[in-house]
């Protein structure tokens, strides 16, 4: 079995200066006037000093890379792009792998385990041993294995984690590592800040199912997420409960670390069944996952069974007190208190004058 196959030539033209940076080298006039990308810093160079080609996968599902039978692994057709990284202001290569590569990762060490990637990449020698090509990259086994280092021209767009002694590649030893691209003014996928776009650049942020532009050239946290919906949940019947502290609402929503986030929380009025002329108070405390991050006390009220003291409050996490939410899926929740003692309490709702707990990216 092939540890590596070739892909199409890279825009070959018979008699064009294709590895000197000439004025018919067809990677400028080409693939670089395509996907080049003014955000790119390209090593020490600098923004603005070099021709920058955002490297990646063309689209959303091509070259994803999935177990094979045995020792193999499979690479899914799609096209890509690679900057030239030996020499940048030649501009870039476009290839295509137009059908399903089986490749055969190299027989497991007994003892110790291995990482190997799998890499799209173009070798050029300026002749006909110029080509493009999928191809595992093996690393070395030891207790702590690390990553290969990818060969010039390349992406990598899969990591197989090789155990000791396997005798086959399972879907849960690979990794997703494809990076994407696209041409100037498309959207390209990719999880916020971890490349520096153009300024405009449209992105879409996986895993927080949003999308968001850059408003600035010269730092990839500087990439602003655009309106996601708000998550938002409610209550239209009275919520009861003995005193202590219990949760009235809570809902999960999804960040991708860089968002801050308004968490809204309104309640029509509380009420306690105590009586004989006493008073209590309620607090409010709001929670992201397990952690509290505000409060809000009611007035000193009649324990009457009258509905008294409504509002509602909002509460901004920021970088300023730490508390920005990372990345990946948070429960936001809402509990109640009686501070004077366990006694019969609830908070107000009707259909017409609901409970509410909301969530959304903080206003900009």
């Amino acid at each position: 079995m092939a540890t590596s196959v070739n892909t199409s030539l890279p825009q070959w033209l018979s008699g064009c200066t294709y590895d000197a940076n000439g004025g018919t080298d067809l990677r400028l006039s080409g693939v670089t006037a395509m996907y080049y990308d003014q955000g790119i810093v390209n090593g020490a160079l600098g923004l603005g000093s070099t021709v920058n080609v955002l490297g990646g996968v063309v689209g959303g599902a091509g070259l994803s890379v999935y177990a094979g039978t045995g020792m193999t692994v499979n690479v899914q057709p799609g096209s890509f792009v690679v900057p030239n990284s030996g020499t940048p202001t030649a501009g870039g290569y476009a290839s295509t792998l137009s059908s399903t590569a089986t490749l055969t990762v190299q027989t497991a060490d007994p003892s110790n385990p291995r990482i190997d990637i799998v890499v799209a990449n173009v070798v050029d020698n300026g002749n006909n041993t110029s080509f493009g090509q999928v191809q595992i990259i093996t690393g070395t086994a030891a207790p702590s294995p690390s990553v290969p280092t990818a060969p010039a021209n390349s992406i990598t767009i899969g990591q197989i984690n090789v155990t000791a002694g396997a005798s086959s590649i399972t879907s849960g030893m690979l990794t997703d590592t494809r990076p994407f691209t696209t041409t100037t003014g498309g959207v390209l996928v990719a999880p916020k800040g971890s490349v520096i776009g153009y300024k405009g650049q449209l992105a879409y942020d996986s895993p927080s199912g949003s999308f968001y532009h850059n408003s600035n050239t010269t730092n990839a946290t500087q990439l602003k997420v655009l309106p996601w919906s708000p998550v938002i949940t409610t209550r239209s019947s009275d919520f009861s409960w003995g005193g202590s502290e219990t949760t009235i609402l809570q809902i999960t929503f999804t960040c991708d670390g860089f968002t801050d986030v308004e968490a809204f929380f309104k309640w029509p009025a509380v009420y306690c069944t105590r009586g004989g002329g006493n008073i209590y108070n309620v607090v409010f405390r709001m929670y992201i996952d397990f952690t509290q991050v505000d409060g809000y006390f009611t007035p000193n009220d009649p324990a009457d069974s009258q509905p008294h003291s409504g509002g509602s409050w909002s509460y901004y996490t920021s970088s300023a007190t730490g508390d920005t939410p990372s990345a990946g899926t948070h429960t936001l929740k809402v509990t109640a208190q009686n501070l004077t003692g366990s006694y019969t309490t609830a908070v107000y709702g009707r259909s017409t004058n609901k409970i509410i707990l909301r969530v959304k990216p903080a206003s900009m």
